[in-house]
This record gives structure tokens, sequence and C-alpha cells, in this order.
């Protein structure tokens, strides 16, 4: 038993007791707050899943949630089910107004034990960059050393909602992303960036609490990815990410886009492009006989589609003026007309769809193309399936 699971009565029993103690605890996790990202860790094609009698190596899948439709505790039962069946990570998305995404992550962290933990997405706007640190260090010490942190801009029209102004986005994540990690270096931070700003914070220590202790981080460096979908953006992630993250709903052919664009970043900053985890999510919806897609899936293509950049919809040949009419529909009538227009083609380009075999062959189109990291988002309603497609997949 490790000292940090001792009762009271049980540190006594070793002698000791206040910062003596908590030195000790400290010095277990020594290794794990001084690691640093390697390419073994973050980088690699196939995972590996101790199956108790040693073990085996494994397809990189992951796992995607919301905050709809499902409840934290079905959240946690298919976490589970995905650590059994070989999933790499599972990530959750903090979508407003909805759960939020470190709550559920937390809770999934008490309940596994290989499965590595991703916040993903969260802003520097709704969070500072500091409340985030703290954060990531909290999941991380949950999780022993678990976790992921993928920061984006958030959905810019819904943060505005809430009176938060949304400026100089690519200035705001570079400096988001060199704070968090001077914080979690545990170095006195003064900061003084063209957007943020921070005085004087030492990370782990509060002076009201000087004579109690401090909280030391697990680990030094924490893995955090960008998620980006700009030209620009995707070129910062190249230069400063441990990894990237494309959002749902992007085609393959805008993949292979984004990826050229995170090269360009990587060689701006004289790194390895193949040193960057390129995570995608995927939307699926798996069906046991190959049953069309019905108004759920339709309707979340149909609005995929009427907010794909006209670019992104001429890579993947759906004609703009289309999708334009679709969003007309979908802002006047609401999202249940609008998912009548959209089409086979369109619903085959957005996602993976169809019998669980269909769903592995899309899946590996997309690694195809150069995603390291797919990761399955469900939609409605056969969520165990869409689990179990993974794992298929993950031990094929």
């Amino acid at each position: 038993m490790s000292l940090a699971g001792q009762s009271k009565s049980s540190r006594r029993s070793i002698g000791l007791e206040g910062a003596e103690y908590d030195d000790l605890i400290a010095t277990q996790y020594a290794s794990l707050r001084t690691s640093t990202l390697t390419l073994t860790t973050l980088k690699l094609n196939c995972g590996e899943h101790n199956t108790g009698t040693g073990c085996m190596h494994m397809r990189r899948i992951g796992l995607g949630f919301s905050g709809v439709p499902l409840s934290i505790m079905d959240m946690v039962q298919y976490v589970k089910l995905a650590e059994k069946r070989g999933f790499d990570s599972v990530w959750i998305a903090e979508d407003y107004f909805l759960r939020d995404a470190v709550s559920p992550l937390a809770c999934f962290a008490f309940v596994t034990k290989k499965v590595k933990l991703g916040v993903g997405v969260i802003n520097p706007y709704t969070r500072h960059p500091v409340l985030i640190a703290e954060t990531i260090a909290t999941i991380d010490e949950i999780s022993k050393g678990r976790s992921i942190l993928a920061l984006g801009t958030g959905v810019i029209p819904l943060v505005q909602q809430m009176g938060i102004n949304v400026e100089k986005p690519l200035q705001t994540m570079r400096e988001s992303v060199d704070l968090i990690r001077r914080l979690l270096a545990e170095k006195e931070t003064t900061y003084r960036g063209s957007v943020i700003q921070v005085e004087k914070v030492r990370f782990g220590a509060n002076p009201y609490f000087d004579l109690i202790g401090r909280f030391r981080p697990m680990r030094r460096r924490i893995p955090i990815y960008l998620a980006a979908m700009g030209p620009k953006m995707l070129q910062l992630a190249g230069e400063i990410g441990d990894g990237v993250l494309y959002s749902i709903g992007s085609p393959i052919p805008y993949v292979k886009y984004a990826i050229e664009n995170l090269r360009i970043g990587a060689r701006r900053a004289n790194r390895d492009p193949s040193e960057i985890d390129v995570g995608c999510y995927i939307a699926c919806a798996p069906s046991e006989k190959n049953k069309p897609p019905g108004k759920i899936v339709r309707g979340f293509v149909a609005y995929m589609v009427s907010y794909t950049s006209e670019e992104v919809l001429k890579m993947s040949n759906i004609d703009p003026f289309e999708a334009s009419r679709i969003r007309g529909v979908l802002e006047k009538e609401g999202m249940a007309e609008a998912s009548r227009y959209a089409s086979n083609e369109m619903v085959e380009r957005f996602g993976a769809f169809g019998n669980p075999q269909r769903i592995i062959e899309r899946i590996e189109e997309y690694v195809s193309s150069g995603v390291d990291l797919p990761i399955l988002f469900p939609i409605p309603p056969n969520f165990r399936l869409a689990v179990e497609t993974g794992g298929r997949y993950a031990n094929s």
C-alpha cells in the first residue's frame, strides 16, 4: 500500500506528520512529476494494453462525449467498457450550455486505471489559463498521470452570449499554452504577454496556507493539444502543440489539408511533424441491420454542412449553394426540417455511418489520411455498439 493511502493513525505509526509526511508523499511521485513528453508516450500507431497475461499491441482509438444526451453515470459505464475494449483515450468536450467537461472527467478517473483522459476542448476565455493549469493538474492527480489538455477558442458566438469578448485568438492561444506550461513547471511566474498578464504566481502555493502545505503537480509537463480549424491556427498547433485535435465533421479532404498546414508550422519551429499527435473526432452511428441514417444523424450532418466553410465544402465535392440552402432551412424551420435535405453523399462525407464493418473502414480511411488518433463521437441511439465497434478496430 502506498503512503498516500495511509490513514492518519498509520501516518503517526511511521513517525511522520505535517510537512515531513507531505515531503515523503512528494517523493513517491517524483518520477511522474519530472516526466516529459516523449514520442513513445504520445505518438504510437498502436497502443499497449495489459491483458493480465502480458501486453498486446493495439490500434489507437478514442471515445468522445459532450454534455448531452448521456447522464454522468451512463458515460461512466461506457468509459469502463471502453477501457476493457482497449481504447487509447476518452475525451469530453465542453459545449455550452450543457454539462461541463471537467466534472465528468474526474468521475472517469476514479473508475479507470489505464485509459488516458482528455479534456477536449476547453478555452482560455471562459476559463483563465491559471485556472486551466489548476484544473488539468488536479485531473492529472486523480488519474495518476493520465490527463491530456486540449485548448481551443470555443464556439465564438456562444462565448459571446456570455458577454465575453473573443479577441486575438492566435495570440491568446500561444500565450495560454506558454503560461500553462510555465505554471506546471512550478516556477514563480510573472507573465506579461500582449493578451495575458500574471503577476508573481507561485503555482501550488497560496499565502493563506503557507504553514499547512502546498499542491505539487504529479507531472511538470502534461500534453497540450490545440483544437484548430483555420490555416493559421493549424500552423500554430504545428509550432507549439504536443498534438492537434480536429473538430467533429472534418471530411477527409480537409484532414489532408489540415495536416499540410500543421507541417508548415512544425517546420517553421524546426520541429519534426511526425512528433505531433493528430487526433480527430469522428461522428459515428453504427447500425446492426444496415438501416439508412435516420433523422438524428441527418440533422447533425445538416448542421455541420450548414456551418462548414465554402473552401472545405469544395474540397469535399459538396455544392456551397446547397449548403447555404440547408442553412436557410435550419435557421428558419429547425434541425428536424433541415435533416430532410442532408443527402446520402453529405452523410458519407461527414462521419462514419452504417454497419460496424463500414465504421471500421471509415476509421481506416481517416488513419490513412494522416490521423493518428481517431476519436469516435457516438450519435444516438446505439452508444454501446459504437464502443464495441471501436473495440473491434483496436483489436484488429
